[in-house]
């Protein structure tokens, strides 16, 4: 039960590789069975159960379940050097993994004008901030200055009425 993908040097190819010496050692069919060097493990972004032929130790690969690319855990005490790859095989993941550092090297170009686009953004939104911030003191200023007006106003209206009420009185 090996997680499929069609990439040179996948797991897919680690599956062929698997299946043709498994036909080679004249074993009936083996592809749903976990040897005991098989790697089990669980996907890290749905924790879907995973199994690969040991030869896949180290390569990314696609979740069955989620889709999401996974890298196949060495297991301890493996280094990579054990693994009894072929040329071609080790060019494919060569040739894959290339690949992949150009997908990641452009998703990181990308990444970064996104960063950049965000912070020219952020500091056009930090000089509107401070520009509103201003506008707000000069209007606060400006309505405090229109209550001592109307205080002023309103003082001096009662205070002509009550000139007005003395005038009326004599």
């Amino acid at each position: 039960m090996t997680t499929p993908l069609d990439k040179p040097g996948s797991a897919k190819d680690t599956e062929e590789v698997e299946t043709a010496a498994t036909a080679e050692e004249g074993a009936e069919d083996a592809g749903d069975e976990i040897r005991p060097t098989d790697i089990v493990f669980n996907c890290p972004h749905c924790d879907h159960g995973l199994c690969i032929d040991f030869r896949g130790a180290g390569l990314l690969t696609n979740c069955t379940e989620c889709g999401k690319e996974v890298l196949v855990p060495i297991p301890e005490g493996m280094n990579i050097g054990d693994l009894d790859l072929t040329t071609d095989q080790t060019l494919g993941q060569l040739f894959y993994t290339r690949r992949a550092l150009g997908r990641a090297e452009q998703r990181i170009a990308e990444l970064e004008e996104v960063v950049s686009s965000l912070k020219d953004r952020r500091s056009a939104m930090e000089k509107s901030r401070m520009t509103t911030l201003h506008h707000c003191a000069e209007l606060s200023g400006i309505c405090q200055a229109i209550q001592r007006s109307q205080a002023d106003v309103a003082a001096a209206l009662n205070r002509m009425l009550e000139i007005i009420a003395a005038e009326q009185q004599h």
